[in-house]
């Protein structure tokens, strides 16, 4: 009795510590198929944001649009003397036609 508790007792050790060091850990090893280097990432992030102040939308009214890629939502700001909305920064005014 005392030999069997001894052996089931290893074999259970030996099961856990396996399933811990992940036996098939060595077997599976995947190769990124698409490396995005620094120079391409910082062009997608210039493509993205404005770098200089953008220029007067104009619009039929005040609803809600899609400016470059973003939905957006202007509103009436007192300290900019009209309508318009934050755009990464920047407040763009929209000028009814």
């Amino acid at each position: 009795m005392r030999i069997k508790k001894i052996v089931v007792g290893t074999l259970a050790a030996g099961g856990i510590g396996l399933a811990s060091l992940g036996a098939g850990a060595g077997i599976a090893s995947a190769a990124p198929t698409h490396q995005v280097t620094q120079q391409q990432q910082q062009q997608q992030w210039q493509q993205q944001r404005p770098t200089s102040q953008p220029g007067a939308v104009k619009r039929p009214d005040h609803r809600a649009f899609t400016y470059r890629g973003q939905r957006v939502q202007p509103q009436y700001s007192a300290a900019h003397h009209g309508w318009g909305f934050w755009f990464f920064g920047f407040w763009v005014p929209v000028v009814t036609r």
